[in-house]
């Protein structure tokens, strides 16, 4: 009688564990189901640029999923008035000391917008993507120093204020992680863009310049200005105004990081 208790003890116990582990199995499988089918479920993304805070980029952008394959995307981008982002790297490229005189002193704000279609590989707004985009981008620049000799030979300085507007088209390649039920990481691994660009940088002079003025003037512009190869621009002066034109291709470059909310 012990033994025939003692075996139906074990019998009992172990086919207790069993449909316990056999439950956590099928509850986990459950659990991971319905969690997907939520986050499915969530179809809007709100989302902050992490890496180009460092350069005082605002970034912010909606992503809306539209069906297992496509999304899409719009997003605002302004980096308030101060010094020129990227200094040093501009400096560089230029190669030009009257031109870091002009970055040292000058001040420059931003704003952009971005319009994108993301096309998943993974889908619903999960894992490798693929987003063609058009963006909008206005940079205003103030307090630019326009520097010439004048006839007493002394050397003089007019500011100069203005503002560039771009259009630019790319493709950016990307991949959006899945952080739980609510939060994503969206990794922008490369987003090269290319377009159009046009604007002014104006500069107006209480007296009127004489004729070696003005070419002193024009000269100490071109110089700086013409040799640029990341823009095109052309050199205006008269007797009471100097202007560098912006007008010909622009491109640029969109990659890092941003963490979203979705919901």
């Amino acid at each position: 009688m012990k033994r025939a208790f003692l075996t139906l003890a074990i019998a009992l116990i172990t086919t207790g564990t069993l449909f316990s582990q056999e439950r956590t199995v099928q509850d986990t499988d459950t659990y991971v189901t319905d969690s997907l089918e939520l986050y499915k479920q969530r179809k809007n993304i709100l989302k902050l640029s992490l890496t180009s805070l460092a350069f005082r980029n605002f970034q912010f952008s909606y992503e809306r999923v539209l069906n297992k394959t496509f999304s899409a995307s719009i997003s605002y981008s302004f980096i308030p008035e101060g010094n020129v982002p990227f200094e040093g790297l501009i400096s560089n490229l230029a190669d030009d000391e009257d031109f870091d005189d002009i970055l040292d002193s000058s001040s420059f704000s931003y704003n952009s917008f971005t319009l994108e279609l993301r096309i998943y590989t993974k889908g619903h707004g999960r894992g490798l993507y693929f987003a063609p985009f058009y963006r909008n981008a206005n940079y205003d620049i103030k307090d630019v120093p326009y520097d010439f000799t004048s006839d007493e030979g002394t050397s003089e300085e007019i500011d100069a204020s203005g503002e560039i507007k771009t259009n630019t088209f790319g493709l950016l390649i990307g991949t959006q992680f899945k952080l739980g039920n609510r939060m994503v990481l969206d990794w922008w691994i490369l987003g090269p863009h290319i377009g159009t660009s046009s604007g002014n940088v104006l500069a107006t002079s209480n007296e009127s310049l004489s004729i070696n003025e003005q070419n002193s003037l024009r000269n100490e512009l071109e110089d700086i200005f013409l040799d640029i190869d990341l823009i095109d621009t052309e050199v205006e002066v008269d007797a009471n105004s100097a202007n560098v034109i912006v007008d010909g291709p622009w491109a640029g470059l969109r990659a890092g990081f941003s963490l979203g909310y979705r919901f």
